[in-house]
């Protein structure tokens, strides 16, 4: 068997027989893959989530893989089609949701997300005043209500990009998207921010 599917099947079964260099080619081949199953999985419970979390999770899943004797991947068949890079996206989303079940939902949080206000200018504007001249707690609460009405992309970048604090090129890498896309989003979702501050504040006025 040729091509990528055949090389898998080879470092694989290179792997099972305990052959050393054969399971730090197997790491470096499904790195990526374990990286990003797991951070669509946390998105998709939408978790607000570290890129420590993330380390933590996919060191994890090799864990698991590897774990009595590779288990988990003596486990694989390849029944009806499914690949190795399948059958490792799997285990690395389940791996997230016992990991999630034990902790709690919102185990993986380390502290309560709230959006610094002083971090987003634009809602500090002249044409904000009414926002402006609440106190902060409320000023806080209308930000997080208005995050709770945004689309859950647009939830995710505001919970990496001010929440967790990661800098753009880093969202657009954990979001699988370009940077100048990350710049799109970011400009969007804060104009429908403001909106909705911005309407939230009128009605508590």
């Amino acid at each position: 068997m040729n091509g990528p599917v055949g090389e898998d099947r080879r470092i694989l079964s290179r792997c099972l027989s305990g052959d050393r260099k054969a399971s730090e080619l197997f790491v470096q081949r499904f790195s990526d893959l374990v990286y990003r199953s797991v951070q669509h999985a946390l998105r998709v419970k939408d978790i607000p989530f570290s890129r420590a979390d993330v380390e933590d999770l996919h060191n994890t899943v090799f864990l698991e893989l590897f774990d009595r004797d590779c288990r988990k991947l003596r486990q694989y068949e390849g029944r009806n089609g499914c690949s190795l890079a399948s059958w490792i996206r799997l285990i690395a989303v389940r791996t997230v949701v016992n990991h999630l079940r034990r902790k709690g939902v919102n185990g993986i949080v380390s502290r309560k997300q709230r959006v610094p206000l002083d971090d987003i200018p634009e809602l500090k504007s002249e044409d904000m005043g009414a926002l402006s001249s609440m106190e902060k707690d409320e000023r806080e609460r209308l930000v997080r209500d208005g995050i709770r009405r945004l689309s859950p992309r647009d939830r995710l970048f505001m919970k990496l990009y001010f929440d967790q604090g990661f800098p753009l090129p880093d969202v657009a890498a954990t979001m699988q998207i370009s940077v100048r896309n990350a710049y799109i989003i970011k400009h969007r979702a804060i104009q429908k921010l403001k909106t909705a501050v911005a309407s939230a504040a009128g009605e508590n006025s």
